[in-house]
């Protein structure tokens, strides 16, 4: 049976579509990439990669003193980007239609003010992510967020959707080589 794609083309549009995801690197954001993998491959469009440092987790790290402000975010920055290369050879995408982009700020905020900037004419993300916050219970998670305050269609991605557990196993096979 064959695979049924989304068409993101836009008969009003000029451009190819582009695709914006959302990553935190944990499993629903691989399997939101791989998810958008698929859409792109479909429709040829671009893929913008996003990933945001959350300044709460920046201030977090200079009260117990794990460095200077500078240095924190340098080091995080490139573990991101470096996290980020890592999940792009997995999904094995096209790089010449990727663009892999990490960011500081208010995650929500970002992912809105990112899709603007691109004029994404999807968000692709996963529905939960890494952050175990407390926060999120009461007042909504990162995806919630984005959902509230976007005017673009957002592609969310549960915890169980069959594009994750190919993801999980696909990983697991890979982790034991």
């Amino acid at each position: 049976m064959g695979k049924k794609m989304i068409d993101l083309s836009n008969p009003r549009k000029s451009k190819p579509p582009v695709v914006l995801i959302a990553v935190d690197f944990s499993d629903c954001s691989h399997a939101a990439l791989e998810k958008a993998r698929e859409l792109v491959n479909a429709s040829e469009g671009s893929v913008v990669v996003l990933h945001v440092i959350d300044h709460d987790f920046i201030k977090a790290c200079m009260r117990h003193r794990l460095g200077e402000k500078s240095r924190i975010k340098k080091e995080l920055f490139l573990e991101a980007k470096t996290e980020l290369g890592n999940m792009l050879r997995r999904t094995q995408m096209d790089a010449s239609h990727v663009e892999a982009v990490v960011t500081e700020g208010v995650p929500y905020l970002e992912i809105n003010r990112m899709a603007e900037k691109y004029d994404a004419d999807m968000i692709v993300m996963g529905s939960c992510g890494m952050v175990g916050d407390t926060n999120a219970v009461f007042f909504g998670g990162t995806t919630e967020k984005v959902l509230r305050f976007i005017s673009r269609p957002v592609l969310c991605i549960p915890p169980n959707s069959r594009a994750h557990k190919t993801d999980v196993i696909n990983h697991t096979r890979n982790a034991g080589r």
